[in-house]
């Protein structure tokens, strides 16, 4: 009976050490596996469906990139440079950080983030031109891209379709001519009191707005050295002479850049603003207000149809503990597939051209567009 109870104590005992020599190596290879794990912190200024956007498109990279962790962050637009900055003075910046593309010369020139063809290939053919320009640089004699582009966005012709109609005009205006004689059929007094309550078309008042009309005049802002104004040639005082044209001598645009004024979006809403130039943020808000609307390339002028550009851009900092991720992550976010689900998901331009042969654009008409006049 005692032999019993003695083998009984032994076994007992036996596994007690079994368990806990599993327990031990159980936490071993736990503590391993976390150790190893290569961890990407990501600063973004995403709005709540973008950010919901790159949550997922991470979830996909860390699927395919097991032992990968991307730590995505979000930062409020407002103040995300200043934030960004005393981060690398105070050595806490990210690995990957959102910026927009005038931020960037800033972060090149002070050496804060790195050149990426050092990780691999980029080929600036694939994206929209000017926003892989905007990342590219020439610094010490040689020429580097120092980003990629994770969103970028312009301008095109919005018009009210009803009002066109019933103006007796079949087609959007193409030309510059063209669109200063819709622009004045658009234009009307309807209550006949000498002033038009309904104007052909409303203009922003800021430079960015502008670029369109100065790049399909061909207008070059500065020499290529960047220590010459070039906006008085012939070029620049056309497309100047243009601009004020369409207010004092056409009289078709509403003054809507002026103080107090309707802005664009609201009179273009409410029926006062035949034609107006917007983005595709605003597809959404005038498609839910219910105005009947159209969308058309930039009236070409002597240069063609241009548009303005605007976006941000993906960096890599320069004291990033895992760079050859960070690129392969960003060389997947702007990869055709992903940015084809981007522009689906979102409705936005896609960054890299070659993500049209994969896009559905019967789920967004509007976007080819606008990648059209991206071109």
């Amino acid at each position: 009976m005692k032999n019993l109870k003695k083998g009984k104590l032994k076994v007992v005992f036996l596994l007690f050490f079994l368990c806990l020599f599993a327990f031990v190596s159980c936490g071993e290879k736990t503590q391993t596996t976390q150790s190893s794990v290569k961890k990407i912190v990501l600063w973004e200024t995403y709005g709540n469906e973008e950010h919901d956007e790159i949550v997922k498109i991470a979830d996909d990279f860390m699927k395919e990139n097991p032992g990968v962790l991307i730590d995505i962050q979000r930062v409020p637009w407002g103040g995300h440079e200043s934030k960004l900055m005393t981060a690398m003075i105070t050595h806490t910046a990210p690995d990957i950080a959102r910026v927009d593309v005038a931020f960037l010369p800033r972060l090149v020139k002070s050496n804060s983030v790195l050149e990426l063809t050092r990780f691999g290939e980029i080929n600036p053919e694939n994206f929209v031109k000017a926003a892989i320009e905007s990342n590219i640089f020439e610094k010490d004699g040689k020429t580097g891209i120092y980003g990629l582009p994770d969103q970028t966005t312009g301008v095109a012709l919005f018009y009210n379709k009803t009002l066109v109609q019933k103006a007796g005009i079949k087609k959007p205006p193409k030309t510059g001519d063209e669109f200063v004689k819709v622009a004045k059929k658009l234009t009307v007094d309807k209550n006949s009191d000498g002033k038009p309550d309904q104007f052909g078309f409303a203009m922003n008042a800021s430079l960015w707005w502008l670029f369109p009309f100065f790049n399909t005049f061909g207008v070059k802002f500065i020499s290529q050295d960047g220590k010459k104004c070039l906006l008085n040639s012939p070029q620049g005082y056309n497309a100047l002479q243009f601009i004020v044209d369409l207010y004092h001598k056409y009289k078709v645009e509403a003054g809507a850049w002026q103080s107090g004024a309707i802005d664009p979006d609201t009179g273009f809403i409410n029926g006062i603003y035949a034609m107006i130039f917007t983005g595709p943020w605003n597809v959404k808000k005038f498609k839910e207000s219910g105005i009947n609307f159209g969308i058309s390339l930039i009236p070409a002028g002597p240069n063609g149809t241009s548009t303005n550009v605007g976006g941000t851009n993906m960096v890599i900092m320069r004291m990033a503990k895992h760079p050859e991720i960070c690129f392969k992550f960003l060389k997947y976010l702007t990869s055709p597939q992903v940015q084809a689900m981007w522009c689906e998901d979102l409705g936005q331009i896609p960054v890299n051209l070659k993500a049209e042969k994969y896009i559905d654009f019967s789920k967004h008409p509007e976007i080819k567009i606008f990648f059209e006049q991206m071109k």
